[in-house]
């Protein structure tokens, strides 16, 4: 059986760091070495959309070169088609097994095979297109903090207002329905509900991500157009989505980045948090995703691991 390892984007500068430094150490070689070993080393579109970002010219075409040479010739599953299979599945608490490949629908997906399997060929977005893209998802971010003395969340009721102010719809209803899940209501659980409704809204319902397209086409497929009768629908028929699963995971990294300074980056690295419950490890160089090992308590956390943890061995194999 083949092992799952995941490499968020800090995890995989940390090891271009690492193999550019010391050329004891080869990214074909050791891509071998693990293939050899039934293991899959994933990176995800998310990755290769922080990889696109990068400011300097050579830098992103190295960056990517050594990640094809070195990680799975197929990108790990998008998010939002983990987010599709789980409420398909009926929202498990213990999901079956099944093949992370990305499918060729997924952003990236079909060219990261190609480049993988071509050497000479190269692809990336458009920069000024990427660049609109990645400050639409920021809307998640400021949609959900405020700034006083850095940034915070959103009170419950804050995000009520914001909501009407924004959509022209009072959402309280639906919400209430998730608070009666509960025994004691807490302001901490009032909270954790906002943030994650709002999160299926945007990314799940708006289709505000980045594979927009895979959202738009599950939803036309049962026939549910507008985004206030797809919210409606989850909380009707998949209410346990709002509890535990990918969606849960995204928003409780938002909220512990709340504790922080607000990063531009926090939608990304909200979403490659959907892969802690899917893989056998998952890498970083990110503190606060060891912050949040430390502080949620989930059995899958437990995978997380710290590259400064982590012990290189020059592989030895044939070319």
């Amino acid at each position: 059986m083949n092992e799952v390892f995941y490499f968020e984007t800090s995890a995989v500068n940390s090891l271009y760091h690492i193999f550019s430094n010391d050329n004891r150490f080869s990214s074909v070689k050791t891509k071998k070495l693990q293939i050899s070993k039934g293991r899959k080393w994933y990176i995800s579109s998310a990755t290769l959309w922080e990889i696109f970002n990068t400011k300097d010219k050579k830098r992103r075409y190295d960056l990517f070169d050594f990640c094809r040479c070195l990680f799975y010739d197929h990108l790990i599953a998008c998010p939002e088609e983990i987010v599709i299979n789980y409420i398909r599945s009926g929202c498990p608490v213990i999901e079956k097994p099944y093949n992370l490949d990305s499918s060729n629908a997924a952003l990236f997906s079909k060219e990261w095979k190609q480049a993988c399997e071509e050497m000479r060929y190269f692809f990336e977005p458009d920069h000024e297109q990427l660049h609109s893209y990645t400050y639409a998802m920021q809307f998640l971010g400021k949609y959900l903090h405020k700034k006083q003395n850095g940034y915070e969340l959103k009170g419950y009721k804050e995000l009520i207002d914001h909501s009407y102010h924004l959509l022209g719809i009072r959402l309280e209803s639906l919400m209430d329905k998730l608070m009666q899940e509960f025994d004691n209501l807490t302001d901490e659980i009032k909270q954790y509900v906002a943030i994650v409704f709002h999160i299926a809204l945007i990314i799940f319902c708006y289709g505000i991500t980045i594979n927009k397209q895979i959202v738009e086409d599950y939803w036309n497929s049962m026939g549910i157009l507008k985004p206030i009768s797809r919210i409606e629908w989850l909380v009707e028929n998949s209410i346990s989505v709002f509890f535990r699963g990918p969606l849960s995971n995204i928003a409780n990294m938002m909220i512990l980045q709340a504790n922080g300074k607000y990063s531009r980056g926090l939608f990304i690295d909200s979403l490659h948090s959907v892969y802690f419950t899917y893989v056998d490890k998952y890498f970083t160089s990110d503190d606060h995703f060891i912050e949040f090992k430390n502080k949620v308590t989930d059995p899958n956390l437990l995978k997380i691991v710290h590259t400064n943890e982590v012990r290189l061995v020059t592989p030895i194999i044939s070319s």
